[in-house]
């Protein structure tokens, strides 16, 4: 522990951290559900149909017990979801709010784990605790990654340093042009610019605590697909055509048809990849 410092990012108990947090997300979200309103223009695949019954404090709880995270990673979810929503400012309906934290943040979850941990686990388990389908786990993850564009680490200091703030913030609702970011106050209060996530966790501790009740997550929302998206028009898109290798393929190992799978980059990019024909 630093100094008198609340805070210590290897011996304050998870639970102490997960109280600030759902803290801020709460007064964050509400704020900009206030503000904004439901968002109907625009869905992302964060958001669901309604809100969810379970308080992003309880789901928090749920997550972290069953698959052991510790306090850098739970750091790094703020981390990353501010810096989606001030990559994509011009974007409200990526702004915290009651219908996207819990998929936010657990799309967030899974990757701060997966970066910050020798011993993570597979995203069957992650989507049975965070209650949603596997296909859906998968493609929320892809969709996190793509709008950080990659870009996971932070210093250990930082997150000390955010965690100190986050147990003696102050609670003032400081007026600001919406939407909302985290950690709008803690880049106020400290005059210091976050890095990404670098982590101190020891992958020895703690174990799996036994099954996972079950969990149904508000249903997703209708969206449109990638590939017809109603904000298409002020997108990129274009489609990558694969050229064929330039080796010889004996005839024995081709196809008998040509393949007909097309793969997607997630909807934030409504980017379509289509194989070309040989």
């Amino acid at each position: 522990c630093t100094g008198n410092s609340m805070f210590d990012i290897s011996h304050t108990p998870v639970s102490v951290t997960i109280a600030h947090m759902a803290e801020l997300i709460d007064s964050v979200a509400e704020a900009n559900h206030q503000v904004l309103g439901p968002i109907i223009n625009d869905v992302t695949q964060f958001h669901s149909r309604a809100i969810p019954t379970i308080s992003v404090h309880d789901y928090l709880e749920r997550v972290a017990k069953f698959v052991c995270l510790e306090n850098d990673s739970l750091l790094a979810v703020l981390v990353y979801i501010d810096r989606i929503t001030r990559a994509q400012i011009h974007r409200p309906a990526l702004a915290p709010s009651p219908f996207n934290i819990h998929r936010m943040a657990l799309a967030a979850i899974v990757v701060a784990h997966k970066f910050n941990s020798d011993i993570f686990f597979n995203n069957a388990r992650y989507s049975k605790v965070g209650g949603i389908p596997l296909v859906e786990m998968n493609q929320l993850e892809l969709e996190l990654l793509f709008l950080a564009k990659f870009d996971l680490k932070v210093d250990i200091a930082e997150l000390q340093q955010l965690g100190e703030w986050l147990v003696t913030r102050s609670r003032a609702v400081v007026p600001r042009q919406p939407p909302f970011c985290l950690l709008t106050q803690y880049y106020e209060d400290t005059a210091h610019h976050i890095q990404f996530p670098t982590p101190l966790l020891d992958p020895s501790s703690g174990t799996a605590h036994g099954l996972v009740p079950h969990l149904d997550l508000a249903p997703y929302t209708l969206r449109p697909s990638p590939q017809h998206n109603s904000y298409d028009s002020k997108s990129l898109r274009h489609t990558v055509h694969v050229t064929q290798p330039r080796f010889h393929v004996p005839p024995h190992k081709q196809s008998a048809q040509a393949s007909t799978v097309e793969l997607t980059t997630p909807s934030s990019l409504n980017t379509a990849y289509q194989p070309s024909t040989p």
